[in-house]
């Protein structure tokens, strides 16, 4: 099939759903990730994804087992694919919406919409419009963002980005509460994710689009406080570089 559409001469996305049946079958260590990628542009991972949020959990907790190994097999043109986005379902709140959106752009993961169009609320189109978001998710380096730490129900997510200065990068950094009743007050350092010393960012809430004043160092602490399954979502740029990478829709 690869063969086929590349005789065509047309740009052709080619998507694969054979790598799902090896985790089907429990046999995740059989997938040759490298032969996957030869032929598709992007290659489902997981179980079909439902408009709740245990399906979007359940696809969150299989790439986080996995991470190392779906990271090492992405690169722009071959794509880890969760599965299509839930967000405007009925089942699905907005806040929902937002750690889904936060979770498959930190993955760089395709984002293919499943909801209908002509009744799509005003809340859930400005999530799936948000400049910012599709801008890490379609960052040119590709690169699949990990799982960095976890407490309890909360995780906090890294994903090199650009611009980049002399091999530094900037970074996308995102904070999930998966608890579906608690608040969670959520505290760390920079440095303690993995965040370089000797360099400075500026830092943008890409869900609020709000921007800090000050520049931070690896040794700056944020304190967040997110709702039950939630998220918050913050781009960490080199300081020199203006914030005019956003997407054009």
């Amino acid at each position: 099939m690869e063969r086929a559409l590349n005789a065509t001469g047309r740009p052709i996305v080619y998507a694969c759903g054979w790598p799902l049946f090896f985790h089907i079958h429990g046999k995740e260590d059989k997938i040759k990730y490298d032969d996957v990628r030869a032929a598709c542009n992007s290659w489902r991972i997981y179980d079909d994804v439902l408009g709740s949020w245990e399906s979007i959990t359940g696809i969150v907790r299989y790439v986080e087992k996995y991470q190392d190994i779906l990271a090492a097999a992405q690169r722009p043109g071959g794509w880890n694919d969760p599965d299509m986005l839930v967000i405007g379902l009925p089942n699905v709140t907005v806040d929902q919406a937002v750690v889904q959106m936060t979770l498959w752009s930190i993955w760089s993961a395709p984002l293919i919409m499943s909801n209908d169009l002509r009744d799509l609320a005003p809340e859930f189109k400005e999530i799936l419009l948000n400049r910012d978001v599709i801008a890490i998710d379609q960052d040119p380096m590709g690169i699949m963002g990990k799982l960095v730490r976890k407490s309890e129900s909360v995780g906090v997510y890294l994903k090199p980005v650009t611009p980049t200065r002399d091999e530094k990068t900037s970074f996308a950094l995102a904070v999930v509460n998966k608890d579906e009743l608690e608040v969670k007050e959520v505290q760390f350092s920079l440095k303690s994710i993995g965040i370089p010393t000797g360099e400075r960012y500026h830092v943008k809430d890409l869900w609020t689009g709000e921007e800090r004043n000050e520049t931070v160092d690896s040794s700056y602490v944020f304190k967040l406080e997110l709702r039950p399954t939630s998220a918050a979502m913050l781009k960490l740029t080199l300081i020199g570089f203006h914030e005019e990478d956003a997407c054009s829709l």
